[in-house]
C-alpha cells in the first residue's frame, strides 16, 4: 500500500497492524498529533483466536520511526512488562 494511502487507512481506523512475530501482531496507535506511537501486542493461540498480552501506557514509541519498526518496539517493550 502507497505510503500516503497507509497514513489515511490509519487516519480513519486509528490504528495499523503490524506483524511481529509468527502468530503475534501489534495495533500501533499514534497519538493525536501523531508524534509517538503506543499499542497493543496480540498473540493467535493454538485455538485460532487473538488474545491480548498487554498494553502501552501512553505512546511510549516516538513516530520518528516508521509503523514497522515502531510496532517491533512496542512489542519489545509490552513483553518486557508482561513476561510470559
Amino acid at each position: 500500500m502507497p505510503h500516503a494511502d497507509h497514513i489515511e487507512q490509519v487516519h480513519l481506523q486509528g490504528w495499523t497492524r503490524v506483524d511481529t512475530a509468527p502468530m503475534e501482531w501489534v495495533a500501533v496507535v499514534p497519538n493525536d498529533n501523531h508524534t509517538a506511537f503506543g499499542g497493543t501486542l496480540w498473540r493467535i493461540e493454538n485455538d485460532g483466536k487473538e488474545y491480548a498480552v498487554g498494553v502501552t501506557a501512553g505512546h511510549p514509541v516516538s513516530a520518528a520511526l516508521d509503523y514497522d519498526a515502531a510496532g517491533r518496539a512496542l512489542a519489545v517493550l509490552i513483553k518486557q512488562e508482561n513476561p510470559a
